[in-house]
């Protein structure tokens, strides 16, 4: 496989809105757009962050990362929840894939019952794009 293009959002500890309380709502962290013109072959979405439990008390704290199209509302194409007692890195990874027709749009949301997570980074999405390697000239061996 040849890696034909890559995107990627990142956000260093103490950088942006980090560190980030999340909340029993479900929120948007990051948006990553794979434009239609390279969208055709084998999609990689790869997230990966920092987080740690705010509580003191050492109950467990809880974070769950959703991997949405499009939008917050849009269906979750990868899910993961991820527990820890002081801090945490959790990762996902999905692959699809992507036809020329339109962009791709994948939205990373996050959410935590009882405010049991405050991602503290670093935050990463990054999406590649790979095709196939052609053999340029089939007849030279």
């Amino acid at each position: 496989m040849l890696l034909k293009y890559t995107v990627q959002n990142k956000a260093e500890a103490g950088t942006y809105a980090l560190p980030f309380q999340v909340t029993e709502q479900e929120i948007v962290l990051s948006t990553l757009i794979i434009p239609a013109s390279e969208a055709e072959g084998r999609i990689v979405i790869e997230v990966s962050l920092a987080w740690e439990n705010p509580l003191l008390n050492w109950d467990i704290g809880e974070l769950d990362i959703r991997l949405r199209r499009n939008d917050e509302q849009g269906p979750v194409l990868d899910w993961l929840q991820d527990s820890c007692y002081q801090e945490g890195f959790a990762e996902l990874s999905y692959e699809e894939t992507g036809i020329k027709a339109e962009p791709h749009v994948y939205c990373l949301t996050v959410q935590s019952a009882d405010r049991r997570a405050v991602v503290t980074g670093p935050l990463m999405i990054r999406g590649s794009v790979y095709v196939v390697q052609m053999d340029d000239n089939p007849d030279e061996q």
